[in-house]
């Protein structure tokens, strides 16, 4: 990666903007046109109100006038301690207002600007400013990496295929040798890579993730193995990049297979023998990390098509674990809808809801193109509409439903389930699902996620034959 192309990805994701929020319209003119030729992008608001609206996770300093209509200055700067806190503020204060400018200072303020203006003075504390936000931001995110992982949830595991897989995860966490997760988006990859971590000897050090997918094309070199002060535009300060902050610990490298063709051959070298070099120094750096590997893609297929190395695919593919689709663990679907109702139930302070079986057998049937994620969203939807102890048909508001419930339909007939008992819907689950196993009692069981003697007892109460 070349240096130009670094600066270029750095502009374009860290844009220098800044908030300029006073009524007065000459002064907003002046230190808009002093910032612009500065390079900085800016943004006006005419009073308070305005300011306290066009914030936004972009601006990096914000400059209030202590005296505007609607909030003032101070109240615009609580707004941001409060909710942009790793924002700098400058407070702009007439000749007369410098001890409402100390007092802001003392609630947080950056630094505070008096009336008129000194150019290289004003675009001295604005560059200050902005140097502080962005150690501030790189110092949460260096927090974040380093801090423990936190425990996995446990991964449900009644269905033959994820018990097979729980075995495999117990064999490789007692490993050091690196891993490659497949499996669809949502299937809950990065639990298990978690799962791995915790279970291994690595477990009281540094879990650091790196989505592969998320990063800027050119800055994902730079997270990975960091960077020097004054490598790129930008670059204040020496930066340590994850590799690096996982020493000791595990690197997971999440959607590897979306890491740019050209950085792959540095990533092969870094698996060799654990070393790199920060963006614009010469130093090899070594560290002692253990590598997990995940995607959702067919990367054997992508190097037939050369669009993923080969050496790197079988450095990576050492220990090979694919992770089940939902689809193909429908036993696991009751339990898993009550692990995360429970979560649900805990983040709202609620007593947890429960699925009637008429529901569960709605859910057991449904394709779950997006996993494990798809079937927390439908839950949560569920959830806030449901006006029982339990979640039923209706609330789930999945795609046909009703016509995997009850079947084909004249044109002419309705659809809706007013007026339909539970019986009856529990009934006819039973009756699709016995159906679609041939008759296969034991597997309907299964697939409804009751035992083999409910099933009968089921039957039995609805009346229905062999």
């Amino acid at each position: 990666m070349t240096q130009s192309s670094v600066r270029t990805g750095r502009a374009a994701a860290e844009k220098r903007r800044i908030l300029i929020a006073d009524d007065d319209p000459v002064t907003r003119m002046v230190l808009g046109q002093y910032l612009t030729e500065a390079g900085y992008e800016t943004v006006m608001a005419e009073d308070g109100r305005e300011a306290i609206q066009r914030m936004d996770g972009e601006i990096r300093v914000a400059l209030f006038d202590l005296e505007m209509p609607y909030f003032s200055g101070l109240d615009c700067l609580r707004h941001v301690r409060k909710n942009h806190r790793h924002v700098s503020v400058i407070m702009i204060s007439g000749r007369g207002g410098l001890q409402d400018a100390v007092a802001a200072m003392k609630e947080g303020a950056f630094d505070y600007i008096t009336k008129p203006f000194d150019r290289d003075e004003l675009m001295a504390r604005v560059n200050q400013a902005c140097r502080a936000t962005q150690l501030a931001r790189d110092n949460e995110a260096l927090r974040e990496a380093v801090a423990p992982a936190p425990p996995s949830f446990d991964f449900v595991a009644r269905a033959p295929i994820t018990q097979q897989l729980m075995r495999q995860v117990a064999k490789a966490a007692r490993l050091d040798s690196t891993v490659m997760l497949t499996g669809e988006s949502g299937t809950g990859k990065t639990t298990v890579a978690r799962m791995i971590h915790q279970s291994g000897e690595r477990a009281d050090k540094p879990f650091v993730a790196v989505n592969c997918a998320s990063l800027p094309r050119d800055l994902v070199e730079a997270e990975l193995f960091g960077h020097t002060k004054g490598a790129f535009t930008g670059a204040v300060n020496d930066r340590p990049g994850r590799a690096e902050i996982a020493d000791g610990g595990t690197l997971f490298l999440d959607e590897i297979g979306d890491l740019p063709l050209e950085l792959q051959p540095k990533l092969l070298t870094f698996l060799q023998d654990r070393t790199f070099q920060r963006i614009g120094s010469n130093k090899v750096y070594t560290v002692d990390v253990r590598l997990i590997a995940a995607t959702h893609q067919d990367l054997a297929a992508m190097c037939r098509e050369r669009r993923f190395r080969e050496d790197l695919y079988f450095r990576l593919n050492v220990i090979a674990l694919h992770v089940p689709s939902l689809r193909e663990r429908i036993e696991d679907i009751p339990q898993l809808a009550e692990q995360i109702l429970h979560r649900i139930g805990r983040r709202r302070g609620q007593t947890p809801l429960a699925c009637d079986p008429a529901a569960i057998a709605a859910l057991q049937q449904h394709p779950w193109e997006g996993n494990v994620r798809e079937l927390e969203n439908v839950l949560e939807r569920a959830s806030a509409f449901c006006e029982g102890s339990a979640i039923t048909v209706e609330d789930l508001s999945l795609p046909g439903l009703v016509a995997s419930l009850f079947g084909e339909r004249s044109a002419a007939a309705p659809t809706t389930l007013a007026g339909s008992t539970l019986d009856d819907l529990e009934k006819q689950a039973i009756l699709d699902t016995l159906q679609a196993t041939g008759g296969n009692k034991a597997e309907a069981a299964r697939r409804l996620g009751i035992s083999e003697k409910s099933i009968y007892n089921k039957m039995k109460r609805f009346g229905l034959s062999d």
